[in-house]
């Protein structure tokens, strides 16, 4: 194992941009490694462990094969955190110890974990956050592991992502379609210009509605302060979602704070 006991976070802008570019590595050299891989459904680049796998095998043709023999694992985040939104630190932390201790014994040199982890900050505060990230850190020192937690651009604060940089030994962003070890100040500006460049390729009406969408008007009023069809106003907003790859309104709301197209008063 190159980095053991590494905790990374990995900030990106597309789904299938980290699934193809990043997670299909990252795992594939796991596997040549002889190291244990671990993933799991339920967070933004894998919704179900279903379509986890549909995507994985587009890139890795024998996964299959893989989890049948028990080198790749995907798993579910209920399964792996709690359910019915009890997150339990404690035990989600003694379940990476064990699935560590699992991996030795089965005899490979190490285990390999990727997440998503905006959303678990979400659930767990500021604070909670950093003292899971800390506690996971004491598990991983000088220990034959690396877990990659991953966050989307566009549906993480601009400070949620410059603390998980904080709270990580390593941040990686994505540069002209690779992925580069960035500090600080470079993790800001990479997440400015994926936001503006974003913004930039929406046309007019758009933006338009992107903004009336952020200033909390419904879809009959953008209708009626357009000009135009509620089917109209309904067909610009699956585009928007579609194109800046963002699946709810709320997010949508983010986007335009992120990018100044309206303030956070608005």
């Amino acid at each position: 194992m190159k980095f053991p006991g590494a905790h990374i976070s990995a900030s990106f802008t597309k789904r299938n941009r980290t699934c193809s570019t990043f997670v299909v590595p990252y795992f594939r050299a796991g596997v040549e490694s002889n190291e244990l891989c671990v993933c799991y459904g339920g967070s933004y680049e894998f919704h179900t462990i279903p379509e986890a796998k549909r995507r994985l095998s587009k890139k890795l043709p024998e996964l299959d094969d893989l989890l049948e023999c028990g080198k790749v694992e995907i798993l579910a985040r209920k399964d792996w955190f709690g359910v019915a939104g009890n997150i339990s630190i404690h035990k989600t932390l003694d379940r990476f110890q064990k699935k560590l201790d699992y991996a030795l014994e089965r005899g490979f040199s190490g285990l390999r974990f990727h997440g998503s982890s905006s959303w678990l900050k979400l659930s767990l505060g500021e604070s909670g956050f950093r003292d899971y990230e800390q506690k996971l850190d004491a598990i991983l020192a000088n220990r034959p592991a690396i877990c990659v937690c991953t966050f989307p651009l566009f549906l993480t604060g601009a400070e949620q992502i410059l603390d998980a940089a904080r709270t990580h030994q390593f941040a990686l962003t994505v540069r002209h379609g690779k992925w580069k070890k960035v500090k600080i100040c470079d993790m800001a500006d990479a997440g400015k210009e994926a936001w503006k460049g974003k913004l930039q390729q929406l046309t007019f009406r758009q933006r338009e509605v992107l903004q009336l969408l952020a200033e909390e008007k419904n879809t009959k009023e953008i209708a009626s302060i357009m000009g135009i069809s509620i089917k109209t106003v309904e067909s610009h907003r699956l585009q928007l979602m579609r194109r800046l790859g963002i699946d709810n309104v709320p997010g949508l709301v983010r986007f335009a704070i992120r990018t100044g197209l309206v303030s956070a008063e608005a």
